[in-house]
């Protein structure tokens, strides 16, 4: 059978803005009819309202299930901000909303400070989730919960071409009723970096951080995660270079009879080179998991994806792109190990009335462990846990939408949308989901 997950967010916003000034980087400077100003302080209202609908249908062993979820909601909002040229400048967004079946709260803001050369010395960053469930919810499964971040950055050197970073973060989620899927989390780090600074085609970082995270309500998964990080940036003046990013760490966990602890290597490469009227394109990701212990859970792996390309067009019209996919998860004698190939078109334009991006790609993964009918498995074996984890292989396509109508001065139409669905080789794993978002806008 064919599981079908659709998602559907249909939305109208409110945007009406007063302001006693404004800051040159007030993300309202772009809105036509909009009069930025540098030495006051600003604030701007915001109104919202808006439908959510989501289905989502899949199999189980024994039987289908389709669940359907869809909330009304109304929401209301202020966010202010310093002028931008003085020495502390601070950004504040307080957003409460009211729904069918949720309350939510949210509370974000910012806080630098720079020294009279406009370098950033010390950055503060903080958010803060409130959510609360009506008893009438669908969501049968989820409890209320709090969610909160403070992250804090400080520069105790800057030279003309490079500077240091000390960071810190505490990190809380709270749950009211926790449960298996649901588990109190509570993170501290810090850590120290090495980066470039100022405008440059050659930017590049180097630091280690460590974390501690802890699970109040099941002490035995608690970790601590030591890791170094990499990044390089360079392009030339044609567009043309390569951007690099690694990461390798150790994650320590306290019980490792419960889950083993591992080691973690990723990598993120991206080039562009020159070639006619466009360019060559090069994106590859990897991904190393090596466990201290191997499990049927937990074992070691490696995934490897790429996609080799062109990219050609105008940089006032549209963009094309067109490339090759490929992915390889390399899981030992795991029945997840996979290859992967496929195509992906593209195209995307930036217009002062319509902008937007379409994508395309179709392919298809074949696991190595081979199709195996379920009507030949014995229905006793069928509840082990190895035969849970049979895969089949299958086609599959990825479909995503993102476009911008700005219909006039005060009203414009956003529509996002994905569809991923797959056809397997067994029936029964058909599978697809997807998601729809369209939005009315208004701004003064």
């Amino acid at each position: 059978m064919r599981t079908i997950c659709i998602g559907l967010l249909l939305g109208v916003l409110l945007f009406p803005a007063f302001s006693f000034g404004e800051s040159a980087d007030d993300p309202l400077a772009g809105f036509k009819g909009f009069t930025p100003r540098k030495d006051t302080v600003q604030w701007s209202p915001v109104l919202s309202t808006g439908f959510d609908a989501l289905l989502h249908s899949y199999p189980l062993a024994t039987t289908d299930t389709t669940e359907t979820i869809a909330e009304y909601m109304v929401s209301a909002g202020l966010e202010g901000r310093s002028p931008r040229q003085v020495n502390h400048r601070w950004r504040l967004r307080v957003e409460a909303s009211a729904g069918s079946e949720l309350y939510r709260q949210l509370l974000e803001g910012q806080y630098k400070y720079l020294d009279d050369k406009r370098i950033t010395r010390l950055r503060v960053d903080g958010q803060f989730y409130g959510r609360q469930y009506r008893q009438t919810t669908e969501y049968s499964l989820s409890s209320n919960n709090i969610e909160g971040r403070l992250d804090l950055r400080a520069y105790p050197w800057a030279g003309e071409k490079s500077m240091m970073e000390w960071r810190a973060w505490k990190s809380v989620l709270d749950y009211k009723t926790p449960s298996t899927l649901e588990v109190d989390t509570e993170e501290l780090g810090t850590g120290l970096f090495l980066r470039s600074r100022g405008l440059t085609n050659n930017l590049w970082s180097v630091g280690y951080r460590f974390s501690g995270r802890t699970y109040p309500d099941t002490t035995v998964i608690d970790r601590k995660v030591h890791r170094v990080e990499g990044d390089l940036d360079y392009h030339d003046d044609e567009g043309q270079g390569i951007r690099l990013f690694h990461k390798s760490g150790r994650r320590l966990i306290r019980d490792e009879t419960v889950r083993p602890s591992a080691w973690a290597h990723y990598t993120d490469c991206n080039s562009l080179v020159t070639a006619g009227g466009g360019f060559v394109y090069l994106d590859v990701q990897s991904e190393v998991w090596q466990y201290d212990e191997e499990t049927t859970t937990y074992f070691d792996s490696w995934r490897l994806q790429g996609v080799l390309g062109y990219r050609w067009g105008e940089s006032l019209g549209p963009t094309w792109r067109l490339g090759l996919t490929s992915e390889w998860l390399d899981a030992g004698d795991s029945p997840e190990k996979y290859t992967q190939f496929g195509m992906r078109a593209g195209v995307e334009s930036f217009g002062s009335e319509i902008s937007g991006s379409l994508q395309l790609e179709y392919g298809r993964r074949i696991y190595s462990q081979g199709d195996v009918a379920l009507d030949s498995i014995d229905s006793q074996d069928l509840l082990s846990t190895d035969l849970l984890s049979l895969y089949s292989d299958f086609n599959y396509w990825e479909i995503w939408l993102m476009a911008n109508w700005s219909i006039n001065r005060h009203f414009s139409l956003d529509l996002m949308a994905n569809y991923e669905p797959e056809n397997h080789t067994e029936n029964a794993d058909d599978s697809s989901i997807g998601f729809g978002s369209i939005r009315l806008v208004w701004r003064p």
